[in-house]
């Protein structure tokens, strides 16, 4: 398959699947009038998906590769992921506030499991790989 038609399905699948979530999630229990700022959050919590999705690999493979030249491999990998999840979320949490999402944490919480979890099975790939990769060159 190719490149950019991988990217553009994996990009439409978080919009598609964060973006419903935070819609059907906003929705509970709220009254008929709040429907306008569930579908708002869902269409900021799908768009940041988006976005973030197309920038997340990169910004982990250049963080790691930075980290790793200076500390061991697995506190580069856990820095990474710590570093890269505070950023996540410094920055969509306060949108959401502004947009008067009710159930922020309700909204967030699955992309904060399903993202931690990709993002340390991605460094933890890339952790093998450099340790394949150093060994290599000391041959």
């Amino acid at each position: 398959m190719n490149a950019w038609i991988k990217r553009a399905l994996i990009v439409a699948a978080a919009v598609l699947g964060y973006g419903g979530w935070a819609v059907y999630s906003n929705m509970l229990g709220q009254p008929a009038t709040m429907d306008g700022v569930a579908w708002r959050a869902g269409c900021i919590q799908g768009s940041y998906a988006g976005l973030l999705t197309l920038v997340n690999i990169s910004i982990l493979e250049a963080l790691f590769r930075f980290l790793l030249q200076r500390q061991g491999a697995t506190a580069a990998t856990l820095n990474t992921l710590l570093a890269s999840t505070v950023a996540q979320y410094s920055i969509i949490i306060p949108v959401h506030l502004l947009n008067g999402t009710p159930n922020i944490l309700l909204t967030l919480l699955p992309g904060l499991v399903i993202g931690t979890a990709f993002s340390s099975a991605y460094l933890w790939s890339l952790r093998r790989y450099a340790r394949y990769a150093l060994r290599d060159a000391k041959r």
